[in-house]
């Protein structure tokens, strides 16, 4: 099995800057990466013959996954020092491993949980040895329970971190606004904007009611938008939508155009966003990669189809 991955490549690197310069900085980068690598433990199996066939598999099926039957608990392969400390051990990769003593296999486990491990008082270790027979780096059991607090402390944070209903809105609508809108008239063309056209309301409302997946923290209805489509010319088609007041500060629209040339099929979505500052008023929109664009500030809401008509004709003055 190739356990080389960009995660363990990172660990081995780190492992030799620490050694290298033992510094608190180094040794902190060390344990961080250490954290998002899985390790390989050698470990022997009880010897009973429903065992016994397994091991045989393992012998003729190198590096194959097997799974053990139900019940069956692997034993950690424990490192006794010359001093008769016990070690748990740990490697990086393969190549790590010594061929000597034999083991029945390898187990792959994240750090954290060779940290646990190492813990057991059952093992009767001091600690925690990773790469004991190159690198030889010793983490005791104080320094262990340090790093598994932190762990439990950071993971506690993250669950408190948590979106009020209102928050939950915005960053429903935001996806709405600048992704799930346009990617549907970009996608699916000509099709979506006739229907927008057409169905006006409940067409939008439909798009906003999907981007929630929390239905009853959705706060609109088709009521609270308005469609108007402009057929201004044999080249293009014209969807305005104005969408419910943004009282927040963050990014949200006040209104959305959405074009279609008829004969080209050629899509664009422009946006009438709040800008950072109080009263600000952007014209922006999103291509057909996903991309926000920025045209600068918004010009007076009667001259705003003039303004992205100006924009379509520029591109393409551009294009031919």
């Amino acid at each position: 099995m190739e356990h080389m991955n960009n995660e363990t490549k990172k660990t081995e690197q780190l492992i030799q800057i620490y050694k290298e310069d033992a510094v608190r900085e180094n040794l902190k980068a060390l344990v961080h990466q250490m954290k998002k690598t899985v390790f390989l433990i050698p470990a022997m199996l009880p010897d009973t013959p429903e065992i016994s066939e397994i091991k045989q598999k393992v012998k003729e099926n190198p590096g194959q996954q097997i799974n053990l039957p139900k019940g069956t608990a692997p034993m950690p392969a424990i490192l006794n020092s010359q001093k008769g400390d016990k070690f748990f051990p740990v490697y990086s990769s393969p190549g790590q491993i010594p061929k000597e003593p034999k083991f029945d296999l390898l187990m792959n486990m994240p750090f954290l949980a060779c940290c646990n491990l190492a813990l057991d008082e059952r093992l009767e270790t001091l600690g925690l040895a990773l790469n004991p027979f190159t690198d030889n780096l010793i983490f005791r059991k104080a320094m262990l329970e340090e790093i598994k607090k932190e762990a439990e402390a950071a993971k506690n944070n993250a669950a408190q971190v948590k979106v009020t209903p209102r928050q939950y809105q915005i960053m429903m609508r935001q996806k709405a606004e600048f992704h799930d809108l346009p990617r549907r008239a970009f996608q699916e063309g000509a099709e979506f904007i006739h229907r927008l056209s057409d169905e006006g309301e409940a067409v939008v409302n439909e798009v906003y009611q999907n981007a929630f997946q929390k239905p009853d923290l959705y706060p609109y209805d088709e009521s609270s938008f308005s469609v108007m489509a402009l057929n201004i010319s044999r080249e293009l088609l014209l969807v305005q939508v104005d969408l419910p007041l943004a009282e927040e500060t963050a990014q949200l629209c006040h209104r959305v155009y959405v074009t279609l040339n008829p004969e080209t099929g050629r899509v664009h979505y422009f946006t009438i966003e709040r800008g950072k500052g109080k009263g600000e008023r952007n014209l922006g929109g999103v291509d057909d990669k996903g991309k926000h664009r920025e045209y600068g500030e918004a010009p007076v809401e009667g001259a705003e189809i003039q303004r992205i008509m100006d924009l379509i004709k520029n591109e393409n003055e551009q294009m031919s």
